[in-house]
């Protein structure tokens, strides 16, 4: 359901281009999203867990998620979350916060 395309060894873009109503990166060496990155209207479950993403941003282009796992990382800002207003789910769990 996924194309992950490496830019760089510490930068990836993540590009969503089919239908899956769950998204799971889990592990994937993610440090941020690109400003590219967006999921498809159908998906609402996208899974980030036990990457290094500092910064969670761009989200806002994915409005329909229901839930959003970041356990795992190490958050210190989270632009775009509150512009998810269908969210139900956020899970935190081992993220070094800053917040």
């Amino acid at each position: 359901c996924i194309e992950l395309n490496r830019q760089a060894s510490t930068e990836q873009k993540i590009v969503v281009w089919n239908i899956c109503p769950v998204v799971d990166l889990s592990a994937q060496g993610i440090h941020k999203l690109e400003p590219s990155f967006t999921c498809s209207d159908e998906t609402h479950t996208l899974i980030l867990d036990r990457n290094n993403i500092m910064k969670l941003d761009h989200l806002e282009r994915s409005p329909g998620l229901q839930q959003l796992s970041v356990a795992s990382n190490r958050l210190v800002r989270m632009m775009g979350v509150c512009r998810l207003t269908a969210l139900r789910v956020l899970n935190l769990n081992w993220s070094s916060s800053l917040l």
